[in-house]
């Protein structure tokens, strides 16, 4: 009887087993053929798609149309194309040659190829290797945040916190001023600078590498003008047309984080058309606004807002399929901590909710998440240092 076993279509799993089977060095290169590309093509006209069809199917690869794309019935088809990775360039050479933009088309596959996610990120004068995930401890001067709203308003308790970090071993902290809470109402700018302002002299004495929450590019000028490294935004600079000239002005990281709605109205009945489509297309709509700016593609990591105008299903789709923002390019900076995503299957109160936000937190940085924004940092650095560990194990043939 034969004997026969599934191999998972990974790379460095792939050449394991051509290795174990002794190929000739020439032949690794079949792992490619072994590594499958679904890539979704927008908004094609029925021309496009139908010759994009016909050359795939003569590389051995495929693409599926809307109905009606065939006979030219409708005006625009989205595509998803399947193909190895082997293939696709040879797809990219007869695209070239195509007429209707399809070279254009070529131009862009080839560039998607070429694409490699930043080894390091970028802030001020802090260069940060992203072959780790990193802690981020969470220090709200809010009165009404969800669950530390009101504890750490005075010197003393801010001072503690950051004592606390220190003593865990927590190199960064991110700083909010303001409640972005579901439900919340704005404060504004000259309140929120007046919050933050001990807390960020604080944590730069202190030697942490210092991110503010802001939506605000008066508050983010105060913050960066102070010294602070980050500026962490949770419009992903949608809510101030100044922002973004003002982090580039400045030479600072940023965070783009997706938000459907407003903190007031994000939870009032958050419907999506295509969830993780929708999410990638608004972060590519902020990082091209932070690019035209200026702000370094180095300086920019992603965030895909866990409770931002999600519902309990969508947060835990975002999470099951964070690869697929990993594959915009940019390292993820991810905030579970304590939300209800957790509480709503749980039923325990925010502050209960600690071991559970370690499990996903866990999740996410073995999915590729490189920053975890939490608020219990006690066990946080030994569960990263085992998301290392796990991301870097390889097979040795």
């Amino acid at each position: 009887m034969f004997k026969i076993f599934e191999v998972k279509p990974d790379k460095n799993r792939l050449i394991f087993e051509l290795k174990k089977i002794g190929v000739d060095d020439y032949a690794l290169s079949l792992h490619e053929k072994g590594e499958i590309l679904c890539l979704k093509i927008l908004n094609l006209t029925p021309g496009q798609a139908n010759i994009l069809k016909q050359e795939a199917l003569a590389v051995g690869a495929d693409v599926a149309v809307a109905k009606g794309a065939v006979t030219c019935k409708i005006e625009k088809t989205d595509a998803l194309l399947l193909i190895t990775k082997k293939s696709i360039r040879n797809l990219i050479r007869k695209l070239k040659l195509q007429p209707f933009n399809l070279d254009k088309l070529a131009i862009e596959l080839e560039q998607l190829l070429k694409q490699k996610e930043t080894s390091y990120f970028v802030a001020k004068d802090v260069r940060l290797p992203l072959d780790k995930p990193y802690i981020v401890g969470i220090l709200n001067v809010t009165p009404d945040s969800f669950s530390d709203g009101g504890k750490y308003l005075g010197e003393k308790s801010i001072d503690a916190r950051l004592d606390y970090f220190l003593e865990n071993e927590i190199k960064i902290v991110d700083i909010g001023g303001e409640s972005t809470r579901p439900g919340a109402e704005p404060v504004s700018a000259k309140n929120e600078i007046k919050r933050i302002a001990y807390a960020i002299k604080r944590s730069l004495e202190k030697g942490f590498v210092v991110s503010v929450d802001t939506y605000k590019s008066v508050v983010a000028e105060f913050a960066l003008k102070e010294g602070v490294h980050i500026i962490n935004d949770i419009s992903g600079f949608n809510f101030d047309n100044n922002m973004a000239e003002v982090c580039a002005r400045y030479g600072c990281g940023v965070c783009l984080m997706h938000i459907k709605g407003t903190p007031k109205n994000m939870q009032d009945n958050p419907t999506y058309n295509n969830l993780l489509e929708d999410i990638k297309l608004y972060l590519k709509k902020s990082i091209d606004i932070a690019l035209k700016c200026g702000v370094s593609k180095n300086s920019i990591m992603l965030d895909p807002g866990f409770g931002f105008g999600k519902t309990l299903d969508d947060n835990y789709l975002i999470l099951k399929y964070l690869e697929e923002i990993k594959t915009l390019g940019y390292p993820l900076f991810i905030g579970v901590s304590r939300k209800s995503m957790i509480g709503k299957i749980i039923d325990k109160t925010p502050e209960e909710r600690d071991v559970p936000s370690k499990a996903i937190e866990f999740l996410a940085m073995i999915k590729g998440a490189n920053f975890i924004r939490t608020h219990e940092v006690k066990y946080a650095k030994d569960i990263a240092k085992i998301a290392e560990y796990y991301s870097k194990v390889e097979l040795n043939a």
